[in-house]
């Protein structure tokens, strides 16, 4: 049997005039290669699913629609996707296009998990949360010809038995950025987040000894590798952090992962990060408006008065903090945007990801809008985190459109980012001495 394991283009998936928008403000951007690494990276889930299933099949192959066109041609029994929800439409118009070719269909990942009903118009089988169980489940039912619609997990995965990722299907030398996830569950429950309804709040990961397997394939398959470890809050353990901090002292390759705020209370994870290949974190700060985060999350809303003087402290370990912020939300009036910039620029982001409020199936913010008639696309192409799909509470549709525009403008300055260097540069220079 053949199978294809297809992630589908999530970029420019939005309308004609939202692409075009879009190409216009980020072509004038200064400094945002560290944010083209962030995007431009393999889909993790599929390579394990590779090594899952490998002992199935007689032929494996890996697409990636970011960096190669689909096949004109290609007999495969199988099509399996992973997709978010920007994804989500082209994977319908793929589905349909390789249902013609006769392929029986299956796809997992955030959108299908939390869509299936939806789904399921398009694909013969759609997987609900982990796949490390059903996937096997689901291949000996399709040989006995009686596979099920839905595949729905229901088991906490212990991530020891999770196999390595199929790292070798990949075309290296078409990514700047490798992905490696070796964690799952973040203790955190945003409204808008649709990660932690798939892998739930418990924090589970693999052992170190596996993550430096994982960590060695890659490194023979790429020089000097950048990694970016794909947790929702890889740092939240903290002996585990250490641990696996010092089995990554001089590695040889630098890395990036997202973890929280809370960071900053743990002098003993700040002091190794740097010698372990650490340049960048990416921390959701998510609002600067005390009403819009008390809204979104209690915890952070706590954490609020102490953004600044953590964000100096992780930075001057020579860790360059990826700001995350939702610029619109419902408490939000027009001078959110010069907030942003202000704190963003005072407090020397190495960089910050400015999206505007996005309403993902699954999420509890999905579900009040919806109440609130207030969504006013579900193209899912739209749902990119910069188009603006739903109406504001106190501005116009255009004022948040202007204004995200205006925010990313003025924090991607040459004059901006001119200042961040320099501080860095300052930065490192302490560290020296």
């Amino acid at each position: 049997m053949k199978l294809a394991l297809i992630s589908p283009k999530g970029v420019a998936m939005g309308t004609n005039k939202e692409n075009q928008s879009t190409a216009e403000i980020y072509e004038d951007l200064n400094g945002i290669e560290s944010l083209k690494e962030l995007m431009s990276c393999a889909n993790s889930p599929l390579l394990t699913i590779a090594a899952i299933v490998e002992d199935y099949f007689e032929e494996i192959t890996y697409i990636d629609e970011e960096i190669e066109s689909i096949p004109s041609e290609g007999d495969y029994d199988i099509v399996a996707m992973s997709f978010m929800t920007q994804q989500a439409s082209r994977a319908f118009e793929l589905a349909e296009i390789f249902k013609a070719r006769g392929s029986y269909l299956v796809c997992g990942g955030m959108h299908p998990t939390n869509s299936p009903e939806e789904t399921l118009q398009y694909f013969d089988t759609v997987f609900i949360g982990e796949g490390e169980i059903t996937w096997i489940e689901f291949i000996k039912d399709y040989k006995r010809n009686n596979p099920k619609q839905i595949y729905k997990n229901t088991h906490v995965i212990d991530m020891e038995t999770v196999p390595t990722p199929k790292f070798e299907l990949l075309k290296m030398d078409k990514y700047r950025t490798i992905p490696i996830q070796i964690s799952r569950g973040c203790p955190h429950n945003c409204e808008f987040c649709e990660s932690t309804k798939v892998y739930g709040p418990k924090y589970r990961h693999k052992s170190v000894e596996k993550v430096m397997k994982e960590i060695e394939i890659v490194k023979s398959l790429k020089k000097n590798p950048h990694i970016y470890f794909t947790d929702d809050n890889m740092l939240v353990n903290r002996s585990f952090s250490l641990e696996l901090l010092d089995a990554m002292k001089g590695g040889g390759f630098r890395w990036m992962t997202h973890t929280d705020i809370s960071l900053a209370d743990y002098d003993e994870v700040l002091g190794k990060l740097f010698d372990s290949g650490c340049r960048k974190l990416v921390i959701g700060f998510e609002s600067i408006n005390p009403d819009s985060l008390k809204n979104i999350e209690k915890w952070k809303y706590n954490r609020l008065t102490s953004y600044g003087e953590s964000i100096q402290k992780i930075q001057s370990y020579g860790v360059g903090v990826w700001g995350t912020f939702i610029v619109g939300l419902d408490n939000d009036d027009k001078s959110v945007f010069q907030r942003v910039v202000d704190f963003t620029n005072d407090n020397n982001l190495y960089g910050a990801m400015i999206s505007v409020p996005t309403p993902f199936p699954g999420s509890g913010f999905y579900s009040r809008l919806e109440e609130e008639k207030r969504i006013l696309s579900k193209h899912w192409g739209s749902y990119t985190l910069w188009n603006v799909v739903i109406k504001p509470a106190q501005m116009t549709v255009e004022e948040l459109r202007e204004g995200f525009k205006y925010t990313l403008e003025q924090i991607y300055s040459k004059e901006a980012v001119a200042k961040r260097m320099e501080y860095f540069k300052n930065v490192y220079t302490n560290m020296r001495k």
